[in-house]
């Protein structure tokens, strides 16, 4: 008895310690910090979401902007100083506008998934030692906050504006000057007059509460804006199938879930920045029904130029799927 006991207790013990070797521990990088509401949905919903679905085994920690630049994070993951990256395309545009192309792709998660567009993205990352996990869309486009209306041009001729690469071509199409800094120093910029406006997701103002020292922003909208998160290439090997499906299985329920979430609060922050002060201020008449296209166009620019052959290829099947931006 005391030696069918002992096995036993041993073999219960070499179970767990088994089962524990199965948990892992994960580090995601984001761009930006808690105060971006797309942190809390789609970053730590992510991360919360998946430590549920496998009951503890795989726990993610958040590293934000203070510990990695957003312009220079996708090295840093590639190379497994992180496991996961929260980011946007336009923030590693140096290196390639792979995934960037994806605010130029129409606004339907589901029909996203089947034309195999992600399947192009993940294998042109792959390259660079990354797995595509997830594109999230925020529901919504981009606009300008800007410290004057629009005036007789229609556009932004003469204007300094804050621009990562997702508006570099827009801005200088209508007109103005692309100033680029961190989304961290734009509060400043436009208090002390060294831009006359900032690019930036329709949502965000009211957290970041530019709409202190900015006065309009502009209408229409233009664009979708799209969150794209990537795990390195070697974390994601190092997982059992049974973990992997459950990493994608939580990032296609957040792309629809997430973007269902944030069509609700879109109509909610566009009355709350109007409330705080900012007025709309509305494109010229030849400007307004070609944003989108304009904006668009400057995305596929960048695609084809920044990833070769792929981003060619991406912006192919977006068009052949039905599923590009108006250009």
């Amino acid at each position: 008895m005391i030696r069918r006991s002992f096995f036993a207790t041993a073999a219960l013990a070499a179970t767990l310690v088994a089962g524990s070797a199965q948990a892992e521990d994960m580090t995601l990088l984001s761009s930006w910090d808690e105060s971006y509401n797309a942190v809390p949905v789609f970053a730590q919903g992510f991360a919360e979401r998946l430590e549920e679905k496998s009951d503890g085994d795989l726990n993610i920690n958040l590293r934000g902007p203070e510990t990695v630049s957003p312009f220079e994070q996708l090295q840093p993951v590639s190379t497994g100083l992180f496991d996961m990256l929260f980011t946007h395309g336009a923030y590693h545009l140096g290196e390639t506008a792979m995934a960037f192309g994806m605010d130029a792709v129409k606004d339907d998660p589901v029909a996203r998934r089947e034309s195999g567009i992600y399947e192009l993205i993940d294998a042109h990352y792959q390259d660079r030692n990354l797995k595509l996990i997830g594109v999230f869309s925020a529901a919504s486009g981009y606009h300008f906050l800007l410290s004057d209306p629009i005036g007789e041009d229609g556009g932004l001729e003469g204007r300094k504006i804050r621009a990562s690469g997702t508006y570099h071509d827009m801005v200088i199409e209508l007109g103005g000057s692309v100033v680029t800094m961190p989304a961290s120093d734009i509060y400043s910029a436009l208090d002390r007059g060294l831009v006359d406006g900032a690019a930036w997701p329709v949502f965000g103002a009211m957290d970041y509460k530019w709409y202190e020292v900015a006065d309009y922003m502009t209408r229409p909208t233009f664009g979708v804006t799209n969150l794209t998160l990537f795990m390195n290439l070697d974390s994601w090997n190092s997982l059992t199938e049974d973990q992997q499906a459950l990493v994608e299985e939580t990032a296609r329920e957040l792309e629809i879930e997430g973007r269902e979430h944030f069509e609700k609060l879109w109509a909610e922050e566009d009355q709350a920045m109007q409330d705080a002060g900012l007025e709309i201020t509305e494109f010229g008449p030849d400007v307004a029904g070609d944003v989108n296209a304009i904006f668009a166009s400057g995305v596929w620019k960048q695609v084809r130029a920044k990833a070769g052959e792929d981003g060619a290829e991406f912006h192919d099947l977006a068009v052949e799927k039905g599923l590009t931006a108006a250009e």
